[in-house]
């Protein structure tokens, strides 16, 4: 019991990945139910990816993170909630009347395709931010916790499922929101001094404590070379 509520935790990052290489590797990780599709997997396969992955009863994260005017936003979270995807992202500084409108379009998508509809979280602060380059490559004199506390806020208020943001701000996010809000976090690494191109990580554990709905692990699982073993025992670290 504890192992299938671990393994609901976790959501594996496939986008260094073709939909070949991807099959192999969730044939060898038959317990593996959540994958995320990116950018650059969506954009090298295109939305059949999603059919080839349904088939393999997964779940799945479709992170576009979609950030244009209204209009444009919607339009495009109209066509995704059609794909039968379970989560799909925004970007919440795109302001509250996108955010509104994204989640209205995906609902009445789904509708159309009498299908269930996706959650919808915001992005808050990519996790590749430093602290540094956030306040001097966006010109920001917030910290970076304060913007995230603000667009998690937004994301609430506009009537989204949830929010991204890296494990260091998911504890006080979860002081504010009740578990029904989800909070998944990115930049996780088993082994915290291997940060590749991320800066705000924490190890599963942590993340989890401090109140995480879900887990984005990508190469530290697809990279492995026993992956299966790997997503295993990350699954045992967070009973």
């Amino acid at each position: 019991m504890e192992r299938f509520f671990s393994e609901e935790k976790i959501i594996l990052a496939i986008d260094g990945l073709n939909i070949n290489e991807a099959k192999i590797l969730l044939e060898k990780c038959p317990n593996i139910k959540w994958v995320k599709v990116g950018l650059e997997l969506f954009t090298r396969e295109g939305p059949g990816v999603i059919d080839v992955l349904k088939k393999m009863n997964k779940k799945i994260f479709l992170d576009l993170k979609f950030h244009d005017i209204p209009n444009t936003m919607s339009a495009a979270c109209y066509e995704v909630s059609k794909l039968g995807v379970d989560i799909i992202s925004v970007h919440a500084s795109a302001g509250s009347k996108a955010l509104i409108a994204s989640k209205n379009a995906c609902l009445e998508g789904a509708m159309s395709a009498n299908l269930n509809p996706p959650c919808v979280v915001g992005i808050t602060v990519l996790t590749s931010f430093s602290s540094e380059e956030f306040q001097t490559d966006l010109d920001r004199k917030n910290s970076i916790e304060e913007n995230v506390i603000r667009l998690a806020k937004l994301s609430f208020n506009a009537g989204l499922d949830g929010c991204v943001c890296s494990p260091l701000e998911v504890k006080v996010l979860r002081s504010i929101y009740k578990n029904n809000f989800e909070l998944i976090t990115p930049g996780i690494r088993a082994n915290i001094q291997y940060k590749d191109d991320q800066n705000r990580i924490m190890t599963p554990y942590d993340a989890i404590n401090n109140g995480a709905s879900k887990l984005v692990i990508g190469r530290a699982i697809s990279k492995a070379e026993d992956p299966y073993k790997v997503f295993l025992d990350i699954c045992d670290s967070i009973y």
